[in-house]
C-alpha cells in the first residue's frame, strides 16, 4: 500500500495484464456503470418531460444519493462481516430487479416510480461500492494500489462520459424503455465477471471483535471510534463530503442541457459525458505526478477544490457562449472532482485496518451522499422558486473555493496534518497496538 517512500506505482496496462482478479472486478464495474449512466440520462429526460420543472430532476438526484447515507450504519458492518464478493453479487442481482421498475413510468401520475425505483437501486449500490473498495486492497499489491483506484475511478468517469453520451443518443433514437432494459441486463453481465474474482486472502476471526455477539450498530460505532482516535483519517473522510456541499450543481446539468440550451436528452448526455471525461483524466494525469507521496496528495486535494471552483465559474459563463463551452467547463470542474475522489480513497485504504475498512469507506460514501442530497434539495428548491441557474452555478463555484481555503487551513494543524510523516506515525501506532491486521487479512462470516 501507499508508503512514505516515493516508489513508482505499477502502470495501468501492467496491472490489468497481470492481475486477473482486479481485471475481472474492473470490467464488472465498467459494465454495470455503463448501464447506470444510460439509465440516468433517460430517466432525467423522462422526468423533466413529464413534469416540466427542475425540482423533479433534483428529486431524482436526491433519491440517488440519500439512501446511501441512511444505510451507512448497516452497509459498512455488512461489508466487513460477510464475504465482500458475495455482497457484490447479491447487490447486483437486486439491482437488476429494481432496474425494471422504470418501465412502469408512463405519465405524470407514475413519476413517483422514478423516485422510488432510484432509491431502491441506489440502496444496492450502498453495499456494492464499499464492498468493492474494501476488496481492492486484498487483491492488489502496494505498488498497484494507486493505479487500481485510478482505474476504478476511471470506470465511473469513462461510463459517465461514454455511457451518458451514448445513453442520450440511444434514448433519443431507440426510446427510453430499451435503455432501462439494458441497465437491468448490465447488472447480470457484471456478475458474470465478479463471480471469477477470488481474493487470495487469509480468513481470520479476531478475539477482540467477536462476530457472533456484536450488533450491527456496535460494529458501526467501532468505525466511528476509530475516526475519533485518528483525526487525520477523519479529515480525509471530510474531503468528499466537502465536495458534496456544492454537489447540487449537478442538477444544473439536466437544466442547462434541456432548458437553457434546448438540446433535450442529447444535450443532457453531452454535459454528463463532459463531467465523466474530467473525472476520467484527472486521476490518470495525477498518477505520475504524485506517485506514492502523501504530502503531494494533500496538496492535490486543496488544488482540486480550486479547479472545481474555476470550472463551475466557466460553466455559469457558458450560457452566453453555447453548449460546447459548458461541456469544456465541466471537464475542468470534474478533473478536480476526480482527484478529490481518488486521492482520499487511496490514503484511507493505506491507513485503515482492513477489518474495519468497509465501515470507514461506507461512512465516507454515506457522508458525501448526505451533503450532496442536502445541496441538491437546496438547488432544486432555488430553481423551482425562479432563481437563475447561472447564478446557482456561480454559487457552486464559490462553495468549492471556500472548501479549498477551509480544508487547507484546517489540515495544517499538527493534529490533522496529512503528510508522509503523519501517516507513518498512524501506521506504526496501529502495528504496536495490533489494530492493523496482517496484509490481506479480512473477517468473513
Amino acid at each position: 500500500m501507499v508508503s512514505e517512500e516515493k516508489g513508482a506505482s505499477v502502470g495501468y496496462v501492467r496491472l490489468l495484464s497481470r492481475n486477473a482478479n482486479f481485471r475481472n472486478l474492473w470490467f464488472g464495474q465498467l459494465i454495470s456503470s455503463a448501464g447506470d449512466w444510460f439509465n440516468t440520462v433517460a430517466l432525467l429526460g423522462l422526468v423533466l418531460e413529464l413534469t416540466g420543472n427542475g425540482l423533479s430532476a433534483g428529486l431524482v438526484l436526491i433519491a440517488s444519493s440519500l439512501p446511501m447515507f441512511l444505510l451507512t450504519p448497516i452497509a459498512g458492518p455488512v461489508v466487513d462481516r460477510f464475504d465482500r464478493r458475495k455482497v457484490m453479487l447479491v447487490s447486483n442481482l437486486l439491482g437488476a430487479l429494481f432496474a425494471f421498475s422504470f418501465l412502469l413510468i408512463r405519465d405524470s401520475t407514475t413519476v413517483w416510480i422514478a423516485y422510488a425505483g432510484t432509491a431502491l437501486l441506489v440502496s444496492t449500490a450502498s453495499f456494492f461500492g464499499p464492498a468493492a473498495g474494501a476488496l481492492t486492497p486484498t487483491i492488489v499489491s502496494r505498488e498497484e494500489l494507486f493505479s487500481a483506484n485510478a482505474l476504478s475511478s476511471s470506470t465511473w468517469g469513462i461510463m459517465v462520459m461514454v455511457g451518458s453520451g451514448l445513453g442520450g443518443i440511444m434514448s433519443a433514437w431507440l426510446g427510453r424503455d430499451l435503455v432501462f432494459v439494458f441497465n437491468a441486463i448490465s447488472f447480470l453481465l457484471s456478475n458474470l465477471l465478479i463471480w471469477f474474482v477470488i481474493p487470495p486472502v487469509k480468513i481470520n476471526q479476531p478475539q477482540s471483535e467477536p462476530r457472533s455477539k456484536s450488533s450491527t450498530w456496535d460494529d458501526f460505532m467501532i468505525g466511528i471510534t476509530y475516526l475519533k482516535q485518528h483525526p487525520p483519517v477523519a479529515a480525509l473522510v471530510a474531503v468528499k463530503s466537502g465536495w458534496g456541499l456544492a454537489g447540487g450543481v449537478l442538477v444544473l446539468l439536466a437544466v442547462f442541457g434541456n432548458q437553457v440550451f434546448k438540446a433535450g436528452d442529447a444535450g443532457i448526455g453531452l454535459l454528463y459525458a463532459a463531467r465523466g471525461c474530467g473525472a476520467l483524466i484527472g486521476p490518470i494525469v495525477l498518477r505520475p505526478l504524485v506517485g506514492n507521496d502523501a504530502t503531494r496528495m494533500w496538496r492535490v486535494i486543496v488544488a482540486s477544490f480550486v479547479i472545481s471552483g474555476v470550472g463551475y465559474l466557466l460553466f455559469g459563463l457558458s450560457e452566453a457562449s453555447g453548449l460546447w463551452l459548458a461541456a469544456l467547463a465541466l471537464i475542468v470542474a470534474h478533473f478536480g472532482g476526480g482527484a478529490n475522489w481518488v486521492i482520499p480513497t487511496i490514503l484511507l485504504q493505506d491507513i485503515v485496518p482492513n477489518r474495519i475498512l468497509g465501515r470507514i469507506l461506507s461512512f465516507d460514501i454515506g457522508l458525501v451522499t448526505l451533503t450532496t442530497a442536502i445541496s441538491t434539495l437546496f438547488y432544486s428548491l432555488a430553481l423551482q422558486s425562479g432563481v437563475s441557474p447561472v447564478w446557482m452555478a456561480y454559487l457552486g463555484s464559490g462553495i468549492f473555493l471556500t472548501c479549498a481555503l477551509v480544508w487547507g487551513i484546517v489540515t495544517i494543524r499538527p493534529a490533522l496534518k496529512i503528510n508522509n510523516e503523519s501517516i507513518r506515525k498512524i501506521r506504526e501506532s496501529q502495528l504496536k497496538t495490533q489494530e492493523r491486521p496482517l496484509e490481506g487479512e479480512v473477517y468473513l462470516k
